[in-house]
């Protein structure tokens, strides 16, 4: 998948759409402040590239993976997808946040194991960066960065 400068898709990517995306591809849900919310509000922005992306205000922020219509994968076969959330603070502490989770690769638009991470607890937080990936290769490999407003 060749990737574009770090920046967001416009407009919004309708979940009908969202499987005519390459299979990795990386979206940030700009109706989801929270897990609860990324499974039902669905207002997807593709993230174009890795680096430093511009998010709007929010109280939190999630980001979900297509996992629709990988290649040549056998039925129910589960691939582990992980992301490091990293947070500088504005006194200059930090913290790193391991999230580790299955997803089964689908063409079923109504599946309910969706790859998703969401960022909370962003209060007094200066920059978060998050490094995903996954042991289904490179697809799921993206480095992302953005100051929360």
């Amino acid at each position: 998948m060749e990737r574009r400068p770090p920046g967001l898709e416009s407009p919004s990517t309708a979940i009908v759409t969202f499987r005519d995306t390459a299979y990795g591809s990386l979206f940030f849900n700009e109706t989801a402040i929270r897990r609860a919310d990324n499974r039902i509000k669905k207002r997807f922005k593709a993230v174009t590239g890795n680096g430093d992306i511009d998010l709007p205000a929010q109280q939190g922020y999630c980001f979900v993976f297509n996992h629709y219509g990988r290649a040549n994968e056998s039925d129910n076969v589960s691939h582990v997808y992980r992301a490091k959330i990293s947070k500088a603070f504005i006194d200059g502490r930090s913290t790193i946040e391991l999230f580790e989770e299955s997803f089964v690769p689908t063409d079923e638009l109504t599946s309910s194991n969706v790859p998703d991470v969401c960022v909370a607890g962003i209060r007094n937080v200066s920059k978060v960066t998050i490094d995903f990936g996954s042991d289904d290769g490179e697809a799921f490999d993206w480095h992302i960065s953005f100051v929360p407003k």
